[in-house]
């Protein structure tokens, strides 16, 4: 099957599988078949199921013990991969045509910013997966920036004030020759220093002794950045 095969067929079986009981060795048959975020949105399903159905002795926390391994994913995480299942029957209500965009995988988004999208406000939605479809700018960018400013739209043309007679002359002396690895090369000899401040700190600072705000800070930083890298990841790996 190719891509745009897979992406329809994951659509298809997201549908049906929204109200449809699906176990994990049920799920093996669709390998190959189905995009990734299909395939999460299917495990994510069944820990739902596995919550609204537990039995009056049985506590959420142990449902997620249980769950966890079974679907591949640490306890700690089966709470997220709920909520992620909720965050995609939401947009199946309010937008469905958006919500098949994301499980066919033409637009790429990580789990967080899934979350996030399904909080929004129904024009917020469509301006993010809009400008998704038609920029290279970085998801966490577009999220960011509607956060920031969600009644602002971007202004497109030219600047107030833009006047050709006043742009310096350049003659073609002056331009340098572009080569596309320059920023990807110093970013890649930049983030060794990083490793080694982050590793630096790990085993040099008492942890149980910093403060909230010092950990908050340091905690949200590093969750920007993971996100950010994440991103970059995907992106390098569709390249290939």
């Amino acid at each position: 099957m190719n891509a745009f095969e897979i992406g329809e067929n994951s659509i298809k079986i997201a549908k049906g599988h929204r109200d449809t009981l699906l176990n994990i060795e049920e799920l093996s048959q669709y390998d190959g078949l189905i995009t990734k975020v299909c395939r999460k949105y299917l495990i994510s399903k069944i820990c739902e199921r596995g919550k609204n159905d537990r039995n009056s002795e049985e506590r959420v926390i142990d449902i997620y013990a249980r769950c966890g391994p079974e679907v591949g994913y640490r306890p700690a995480s089966v709470k997220s991969l709920i909520t992620y299942a909720c965050a995609i029957d939401h947009l199946y209500k309010i937008a469905p045509d958006i919500a098949d965009i994301i499980l066919s995988g033409k637009i790429k988004l990580s789990h967080k910013h899934i979350i996030a999208l399904a909080k929004m406000r129904l024009s917020d939605i469509r301006m993010v997966i809009d400008r998704l479809a038609s920029e290279k700018t970085l998801a966490s960018v577009i999220f960011k920036e509607q956060k920031e400013h969600p009644k602002i739209k971007e202004k497109r043309g030219r600047p107030k004030g833009y006047s050709p007679a006043l742009l310096p002359r350049t003659s073609v002396k002056d331009i340098p020759s572009y080569d596309p690895d320059s920023q990807v090369m110093a970013l890649s000899l930049t983030i060794p220093s990083w490793v080694s401040t982050v590793d630096k700190t790990f085993m040099n600072a008492d942890f149980s002794k910093i403060s909230l705000m010092a950990r908050t800070k340091l905690k949200n930083e590093l969750l920007e950045l993971k996100n950010i890298t994440d991103e970059m990841i995907v992106l390098l790996l569709e390249e290939q």
